[in-house]
């Protein structure tokens, strides 16, 4: 070949460069440009309860309050990225420009001279994020641990004043992150009221299973900034010709104005035929050439938020469902299937929950259940996880029979996002990303000692909370003292299976006391006890007690949820206490009702940071290639793609990186669902081997619990229609 013709060639491949770049740039430069130096402004039409507020030019933090307008209760000067300018690119080293929501709070692992120790992230990048074109992952909210300098994209407060905000920071909080914030807030907003009615009318198209909900997209931006608009489609009409019906509750809804671009979410609780959900659903708005706001993309968190135990006393309202025929009115109803209300990587598909394994809500007070041997069950030293949740919060009593007749026709889904708070490692990231491995430099360098960490004062402490009662004889001070030290102790005995519990009840005295209702016999009390105790392993997770002084005993009450081998139950105990006439509180009589109490997003969140751990754990083993630390995160029995037992899954696997190792194992988008087998776990995974060959899909992992672990006992994989793409931050 003649130098000419290499230097032709070579002109053409640059030629061919420069116009794609061109290209390119000309497509994404129109959306940069609108979130540059963006200047936020924030109407009281459909704004928040509450709101954090970024002002990168001043460096200030603002957290507001709605007390009709909203108003500051906490500013706070503040760093952001070491360069000016709305973030684009991963480790641009700026700072993103637009409305995000708070996803979870870290408050381990972290390095103390970087983060301060806790942080709170958000969800950047956004649908109209990705819609534009931006890299990039972890920008949180965070701290210093010694001052406040630039940060690589995040935003950083004082410690102390961490400590202040951090408890109101909660999953879900709105945050408007702009180059200037005008705190002059407008009464009225047309563009807002028209939103606020806009997501009321795709509620109410959905739930008339009409075709006009889909009027409501921007086909070509969901497809980019969401999922595949074609599938969502599908999926939808294929829904409307199962579902008999469809009802939507929405709460308030609330509207911020972004760059370019306005956000509606609320709290909504969605129930058909099939099953029931509730969570928070989000939606992104942006005009089209026709002047008209359409749906670009679409948000969906599973979280407890209350609403189904409204719905079943029957304190929610649907939307009104327009005049709008169903679509699949004159269609003959297909038999209904598991699906959830969105695509499968959008929430966990719930398991059926049987009249038979309603756990707690089916449990009749007093049964006896047959016991393992006593000194055994009694003496064993299993490891057991005892929390306190701190929501005070007393959610209705559901009838026993509204329950039965709920299993009978719903399905639940009980959904959290994971929240990984104790990562097993995280590398000093300058952009988190839970499941990534060390940060390119980072490896080799040396970890500086930090000081030790201050007392996190965002947490409550783990006394337990006595809510104010109107007395003043020293009498009751004492016996309040007294029974607080007892129940304390009691508690601790039952939730690590102590033989000793039996010493802290009055048998003689038992169920005889005058004016104190009788629950359990103490024949009854002893053997709720072992029928506990007779389990390999105990979970138990306690609202705070509550302590009533009165004249004949001090009664103490509190919301439990108690998880084990054999599923999870929860309920309400109540403990009656009175001086056994020797300064000791003894117990007197006991009672456990059970009911939904609420309990279980709290179980969710207590576990997921186990979780997130023994995650990370299997797929560093599984990315490195070690067969031997990959085995030990499934049970012995467990299934794998159709494989039966660790033994099998082990020769697979020997066989299989024998001829081939993996590269890369990246997992994104983790959640948890309680499930009838065990606690679910649903992720997007991204797959490269040392050949070339890459995918990625959806990977669904059933998790048992055996006491001291979490461990796999089942493993499902679908893999995406489209060519699979390594996302690097």
């Amino acid at each position: 070949m003649s130098l000419g013709v290499v230097r032709i060639d070579a002109f053409r491949r640059f030629g061919g460069l420069i116009l794609a770049f061109s290209a390119a740039f000309c497509l994404v430069w129109p959306f940069c440009a609108s979130a540059e130096n963006w200047q936020a402004r924030i109407y009281e039409e459909g704004s928040p309860q509450r709101l954090v507020g970024v002002d990168k030019k001043s460096g200030t933090f603002f957290y507001f309050e709605k007390k009709s307008p909203l108003k500051a209760r906490f500013s706070y000067p503040c760093v952001t990225g070491q360069l000016a300018g709305d973030k684009q690119q991963v480790n641009d080293l700026r700072t993103p420009e637009g409305i995000y929501f708070v996803e979870y709070k870290i408050a381990s692992g972290l390095d103390f001279r970087e983060y301060g120790g806790i942080a709170y992230t958000l969800n950047y990048p956004n649908p109209v994020d990705r819609l534009r074109g931006k890299t990039g992952h972890g920008i949180w909210i965070h701290s210093k641990g010694f001052e406040l300098v630039p940060t690589k994209g995040c935003v950083a407060i004082g410690l102390r004043d961490i400590a202040e905000v951090g408890p109101n920071l909660l999953p879900g909080t709105a945050v408007v992150l702009a180059w200037e914030l005008d705190r002059k807030q407008a009464a009225k907003n047309d563009t807002a009221k028209l939103l606020t009615r806009q997501m009321h009318d795709w509620s109410a198209a959905w739930a008339a299973r009409s075709k006009k909900l889909f009027d409501f997209y921007d086909k070509d931006s969901y497809s980019k900034a969401t999922e595949n608009f074609d599938a969502f489609r599908q999926n939808k009409e294929r829904l409307f010709k199962i579902l008999n019906f469809i009802k939507i509750y929405n709460r308030e809804i609330h509207v911020l104005e972004g760059p370019g671009y306005w956000v509606t979410w609320t709290e909504q609780f969605y129930t058909a035929s099939n099953l029931s959900t509730e969570g928070i659903r989000r939606l992104y708005w942006q005009k089209g050439e026709d002047n008209k706001f359409r749906i670009v993309g679409m948000e969906w968190t599973p979280r407890d938020v209350g609403m189904r135990a409204d719905f079943l006393q029957g304190r929610l309202v649907a939307e009104n469902i327009p005049n709008l025929a169903s679509d699949a009115a004159s269609e003959k109803p297909i038999a209904p299937r598991l699906d959830m209300p969105e695509m499968a990587g959008d929430a966990a598909v719930p398991a059926p929950i049987e009249a038979k394994g309603m756990q707690a809500a089916l449990q009749v007070p007093g049964q006896a259940v047959p016991a393992r041997d006593k000194t055994d069950a009694l003496s064993a030293k299993p490891d057991v996880l005892v929390r306190e949740s701190q929501d005070e919060q007393n959610p209705p009593v559901v009838p026993r029979a509204s329950l039965l007749e709920m299993a009978k026709n719903l399905l639940m889904a009980i959904s959290e996002p994971l929240i990984p708070k104790r990562p097993a490692e995280i590398e000093e990231p300058a952009e988190f990303i839970w499941g990534k491995g060390p940060s390119i430099g980072n490896e080799g360098r040396k970890k500086e000692t930090a000081p030790e960490k201050p007392v996190e004062k965002d947490e409550k402490p783990r006394e337990k909370i006595v809510p104010a009662v109107p007395d003043t004889e020293k009498t009751m001070d004492a016996a309040r003292i007294a029974t607080l030290n007892a129940l304390d102790s009691w508690n601790r005995a039952f939730a690590a299976r102590d033989r000793s519990i039996e010493q802290f009840y009055d048998r003689k005295n038992y169920n005889r006391v005058l004016r104190v209702p009788h629950g359990f016999s103490f024949g009854q009390a002893m053997i709720e006890l072992r029928r506990h105790y007779s389990r390999p392993w105990i979970l138990v997770i306690n609202r705070p007690w509550k302590i009533t002084v009165r004249d004949d005993a001090v009664e103490t009450s509190c919301d439990q949820l108690v998880s084990s081998l054999n599923g999870m139950e929860q309920g309400v105990r109540k403990l009656w206490w009175k001086d056994d006439g020797n300064g000791k509180m003894k117990i007197v009589a006991s009672s456990f009702q059970p009911r939904d109490v609420g309990l279980r997003a709290h179980f969710l969140e207590t576990i997921s940071g186990d979780i997130s751990a023994m995650l990370e754990e299997w797929r560093k083993a599984w990315q490195a290639g070690k067969v031997d630390d990959y085995i030990s995160h499934y049970t012995s029995d467990a299934v794998q793609q159709g494989r039966q037992g660790a033994q099998n899954i082990r020769r697979q696997k020997e066989g299989l990186w024998s001829r081939v190792k993996p590269v890369t194992v990246a997992l994104s988008g983790v959640r948890l669902t309680l499930d009838k087998q065990g606690v679910r776990a649903d992720m997007s995974q991204f797959y490269k081997d040392s050949v070339g060959r890459s995918d990625k899909g959806i990977k669904t992992l059933v998790l048992h619990f055996d006491g001291k672990k979490w461990r796999i006992a089942r493993e499902d994989w679908v893999a995406n229609n489209q060519q699979a793409r390594l996302a690097i931050p």
